[in-house]
């Protein structure tokens, strides 16, 4: 009693659908469907709702942004500034004072009616007991004064590499601190972690709400900071079989110089495909190297580098994932890919560019 979807060649459209041993076994019409049923058959009534087969997330930090769900304060859904401010004093109520208050991302002022973002002033009288962290995408984050306290940031020299304390018109900080994407992930370092047991009800519940919004699959590229012990809370849940999401999940580098040791250390274990229908090893990226990570300008030297790791991995039938922002310089990023497949050849092993958002029509007959 529904409209389920198909996406099939034909964009066909039916009434009802049979799930067997999590496969589908058949869609039509309902009374069709029906004579399938046996006597331990679930039977869900859609009510004329739709049904679409579930959407994968060809490229988000699922992994990363579920470890501190639990203990985050989420702006997701929020169409105001003041209804935003209400989940920080919830959150505040729920907990004890002195403790953070962290809204780790996933908001844009674009959301909120007012079309501005919060001011510190704010914060405070939602949260006055309370250090409190509001960051912005990977260019800004607003602290309260206790923040700043507990954090023991006095000016720009205390936010490295490149972080800058925003002021006023008159020359008073406003409580935003504007930087680069190492400087709001190394401010973010700083802030206190949830506990195992934390991390894995985060997890659960950050998939739960994936599943929320019809999210089946994720791609998880790695990220900064996701240092081997940060999967453990993904493998737990794996391990309980409560994982409610299919993962694949690329290694991201993370030691500076040490790249290529990093990944020869970490993948003996890992042949390519390593893992089940639920969770699965899928190669490198979205950093191989420092010096090809969104740099317009690199040496022969990167390149070289870059070419000894994504060639090693070409020969050993990895996946590769690399992070690349501009069209104007993706050419010495496929320079590398082409004498590679010369010597190794790469078409068969899906490797991919991402935020390549200004893609050519060149760079695309390239590819």
């Amino acid at each position: 009693n529904g409209r389920v979807v198909t996406l099939d060649t034909r964009s066909s459209v039916h009434e009802a659908v049979a799930v067997r041993d999590g496969k589908i076994a058949a869609v039509g019409r309902s009374a069709d469907i029906r004579k399938l049923a046996g006597p331990r058959t679930r039977v869900i009534d859609l009510g004329g709702r739709t049904v679409i087969p579930g959407l994968i997330d060809s490229h988000i930090h699922a992994i990363r942004a579920a470890l501190s769900y639990a203990t985050e304060v989420n702006w997701i859904g929020t169409h105001s500034i003041p209804e935003a401010l209400d989940r920080i004093r919830e959150a505040a109520r729920a907990s004890g004072p002195g403790a953070w208050l962290i809204v780790a991302g996933g908001w844009t002022e674009q959301q909120f009616a007012e079309r501005r973002r919060p001011t510190q002033a704010e914060l405070v009288s939602a949260a006055p007991d309370h250090p409190v962290y509001v960051q912005l995408f990977y260019g800004a984050a607003l602290l309260t004064p206790a923040g700043f306290k507990a954090l023991n940031i006095n000016g720009d020299a205390d936010v490295p590499p490149r972080g800058k304390l925003e002021r006023d018109a008159g020359g008073t900080p406003t409580g935003w601190i504007s930087g680069d994407g190492p400087t709001i992930t190394g401010l973010f370092s700083r802030l206190p972690t949830p506990t195992f047991a934390q991390k894995v009800e985060g997890t659960r519940k950050f998939f739960r709400e994936l599943n929320r919004l019809a999210v089946t699959g994720v791609l998880d590229p790695g990220g900064f900071n996701m240092n081997p012990p940060d999967y453990l809370p993904l493998f737990k849940v794996w391990q309980d079989h409560e994982l409610t999401v299919r993962v694949v999940y690329n290694l991201f580098a993370q030691r500076r110089g040490a790249e290529f040791e990093e990944f020869q250390s970490l993948t003996p274990l890992l042949p390519m495909g390593f893992g089940d229908d639920l969770l699965r090893f899928n190669g490198l990226g979205e950093r191989i190297t420092f010096g090809m990570y969104n740099n317009d300008t690199p040496t022969e030297a990167d390149k070289t580098k870059f070419y000894e790791i994504v060639k090693w991995a070409a020969e050993r039938r990895m996946t590769v994932t690399v992070h690349w922002n501009n069209d104007r310089s993706v050419g010495h990023l496929l320079d590398v890919f082409e004498r590679v497949n010369r010597e190794a050849p790469i078409a068969p092993l899906r490797w991919s560019i991402i935020h390549l958002n200004d893609a050519s029509v060149p760079s695309l007959q390239r590819m």
